[in-house]
């Protein structure tokens, strides 16, 4: 599994409340080394001051069984910083990857500074609202929480599954299909990330 190095990818910058920032781990910060974040350079996308996302261990860890899992058809809410989009997009067994965007700013703000490649593409839309156009997907990660717990589970996570579930392929057409949010175990057993 392998994830882009987003420090070398995205370029800080502000649009509207958005905003990217880069931020540095030294060999010496005792916080980092507790939360097991080795040094390095990191970037996070923020909202009014807010962590949306960032490349850091933790997001890499929640998000590892969706990369190596994904295949054929995928349907993925939630842009962020593009971390899981840029994991998949080269696999051989993915075929092609939609994803639904709530923020036009997070578009202009990431998408434009992102390698994406033919089978990738963004639709500005609220995945609570937005319909599919005919489309079945082999598999659909929902990741637009910045924060998980066993509420955001039962009145966000669960309805949401529930109502694009319809979206998955057929188990006859597709097998290993799968419907998974971010860190929906943690969430659903209020677990601290």
């Amino acid at each position: 599994m392998h994830f882009e190095n987003l420090s070398n990818i995205l370029k800080e910058g502000t649009k509207e409340d958005y905003a990217i920032n880069k931020f540095t781990i030294s060999k010496n910060n005792i916080r980092a080394m507790l939360e097991d974040i080795p040094q390095g350079e990191y970037v996070t996308l923020t909202c009014k001051g807010e962590v949306v996302m960032s490349n850091t261990p933790m997001e890499k860890r929640t998000n590892a069984y969706f990369v190596q899992h994904a295949h054929g058809d995928i349907l993925i809410a939630g842009l962020g910083i593009g971390l899981i989009v840029l994991a998949i997009q080269n696999k051989k067994e993915v075929k092609s990857i939609t994803v639904i965007e709530k923020s036009s700013d997070v578009i202009d703000l990431v998408a434009k500074q992102l390698p994406l490649n033919s089978k990738v593409k963004i639709i500005n839309a609220d995945i609570f609202k937005w319909k599919s156009e005919k489309n079945k997907y082999d598999v659909i990660y929902l990741d637009i929480w910045n924060y998980i717990n066993s509420d955001v589970y039962e009145k966000e996570m669960k309805p949401l599954k529930e109502r694009c579930k319809d979206y998955l392929k057929s188990k006859s057409d597709s097998p290993n299909r799968f419907i998974k949010c971010w860190a929906e175990y943690e969430a659903k057993n209020n677990i601290r990330l």
